[in-house]
């Protein structure tokens, strides 16, 4: 006898509706335009010349964490800049 399988449908629910008070529309919209000033950044690390940009290494800073990782993505462009992760890796040579 050939065994049946049943597929069981599960629902996910966010748990968002059950913490009201934790995500604010402040905050959410705080971390928007900390995100759209990181990609302005990236773009304007990607325009800059590399010794430029070196040489720029506080103003550019931003775009890594407190190790020197990228917190933004990399872009596939052919730029005359640095992608994020090579100006990354640079400052964390540099600590």
């Amino acid at each position: 006898m050939r065994r049946r399988h049943k597929l069981a449908t599960v629902l996910l629910f966010s748990a968002a509706p059950l913490l009201p008070g934790c995500v604010t529309d402040a905050g959410t919209q705080q971390q928007q335009e900390h995100e759209a000033d990181l990609v302005q950044l990236r773009d304007e690390l990607l325009q800059t010349p590399v010794d430029t940009a070196l040489a720029q290494v506080d103003h550019f800073r931003p775009l890594c964490d407190a190790e020197g990782y990228p917190l933004v993505g990399n872009v596939a462009t052919k730029s005359i800049g640095l992608q994020p992760s090579a100006f990354c890796e640079e400052v964390r040579k540099l600590q």
